[in-house]
């Protein structure tokens, strides 16, 4: 039985918004850790096939619809359903336990004169955390007022712009974007054809010079300063894991781009890859 002390209490003047596209595995677990902290939380499902809009009703959001658009375009949108002083943005594969909870109800209680917050977010990998390799405190301004604070639009991973001052938290909220080997594959290929299409967006030129710089040297300094030099390492076979993905997008994205300029180059290829970004509503950080 859930005691007093471990009780929500309602957070009168917050919202919470959420994106999600085919969510309908992650939400119920997002959701369980945000009702009762507040009665107003808002999905905003972006042209998902699966059970998202009915998984979050189910679990007390208010569900909204918009086209799958960039991320921070969601986001935004998302925000204009919000009527509650401060907002609390949320993903699908996000946890947020009781001690941040608190830490933020006291917070708005007493009124603070910033305009947005930065919160330390722990990864997990394959069910363990990694608190190491730059992997934490990986703080992301997630707490803001209304009307403060908007994503750039037309950019992809941009951050939340907060106009006024910004703060810090203590307590960390948790991060599941990778639970299975599956959907480290899923979001590796996701990525790797964001990546590709920004090489395609700036025309690099495919050359020795350019294949040792994005499939070999900065992969490798990369791998070596997160394993190595921020201690990596000492998370055991997931913070190897997590270097090792930084070190793979690179490289699959570098060859995603010349197989497609290869493709270019023949006349008449059936497989011509159109370039630009995956059309995926959620951030699958």
């Amino acid at each position: 039985m859930m005691s007093d002390a471990d009780s929500p209490m309602m957070i009168a003047n917050l919202s919470v918004c959420m994106i999600a596209h085919n969510e309908e595995g992650n939400l119920p677990r997002a959701l369980a850790s945000v009702r009762g902290w507040t009665d107003q939380i808002i999905v905003l499902d972006c042209g998902s096939s699966d059970r998202t809009s009915d998984v979050a009703r189910d679990n007390g959001a208010s569900v909204f619809h918009a086209k799958n658009n960039l991320p921070e375009l969601s986001k935004n949108r998302s925000f204009e359903y919000a009527d509650r002083e401060w907002i609390f943005i949320v993903d699908a594969d996000e946890e947020i336990p009781k001690q941040l909870w608190d830490e933020i109800a006291t917070l708005i209680a007493r009124n603070p004169r910033e305009n947005g917050f930065k919160i330390p977010r722990r990864n997990f990998y394959l069910g363990s955390p990694v608190m190491h390799g730059g992997n934490y405190p990986d703080r992301q301004l997630r707490l803001f007022r209304r009307g403060r604070g908007v994503y750039p639009t037309g950019v992809f991973h941009e951050r939340l712009r907060i106009d006024g001052d910004v703060g810090e938290l203590t307590n960390a909220f948790d991060h599941h974007p990778y639970p299975s080997f599956s959907e480290w594959m899923r979001k590796l290929d996701y990525y790797t054809n964001y990546g590709a299409s920004k090489l395609a967006e700036a025309n690099v030129p495919i050359n020795a010079s350019t294949i040792r710089h994005h499939m070999v040297t900065r992969p490798l300094r990369r791998w070596v300063e997160r394993l190595v030099v921020k201690r990596g390492m000492r998370d055991g076979v997931a913070g190897v894991l997590a270097a090792s993905f930084d070190f793979i997008t690179h490289v699959i994205s570098f060859g995603k781009y010349w197989h497609m300029q290869q493709q270019q180059q023949t006349p008449g290829h059936p497989g011509k890859q159109k370039s630009g970004r995956p059309r995926e509503a959620g951030d699958p950080s």
